[in-house]
């Protein structure tokens, strides 16, 4: 079932949300994430500028943050589009808003660089599977990189050679 919701910029009131979004994920209870720590590193993203957004559910549950998305516009290598990070709630995967995440990342960056790059572990199978149904290919490993005993996957996904800001 599809998940009717919006798209926005996150606020300073959106990070404890956030932040439990991530730290009951996975990859934030593999790598130890606490929720108030998270809200802070959330806020001080924020405050230096980075780009941030939400999903936010409409309908019956308007207002509830269903996920987000931090990106870094020329965060790989100092020239292409990184998504640091994406989180959804759990309830909701499956629902359409990773979808929509992942698309808004692509579009606020389609004029910078040439690939869109994002890291992924090697024990996070779901989200491997995500990022390669929608166009990204494993394009490097990274052992201990981020934490020992980690592998994270370097996944590109390679667009069109048109006129972009480089």
């Amino acid at each position: 079932m599809m998940a009717t919701h919006c798209l926005r910029d996150m606020t300073e009131g959106d990070t404890a949300a956030c932040a439990a979004i991530v730290c009951a994920s996975v990859v934030g209870e593999r790598y130890g994430f606490k929720p108030d720590a998270m809200a802070a590193v959330l806020r001080a993203a924020l405050v230096s500028g980075s780009e941030l957004f939400v999903a936010e559910l409409a309908g019956l549950e308007a207002g509830r943050v269903a996920g987000f998305a931090w990106i870094d516009p020329r965060g790989a290598f100092s020239s292409a589009p990184y998504l640091r990070l994406i989180a959804v709630d759990e309830s909701l995967r499956g629902s359409g808003v990773g979808a929509a995440l992942l698309a808004e990342f692509e579009s606020r960056t389609a004029l910078v660089g040439r690939d869109w790059c994002l890291l992924v572990s090697d024990f996070n199978e779901a989200a491997q599977s995500f990022y390669a149904r929608h166009g990204y290919v494993k394009s490097g490993v990274l052992p201990d990189f981020a934490r020992d005993g980690i592998t994270e996957l370097l996944m590109v996904k390679r667009r069109g050679r048109q006129s972009r800001v480089n």
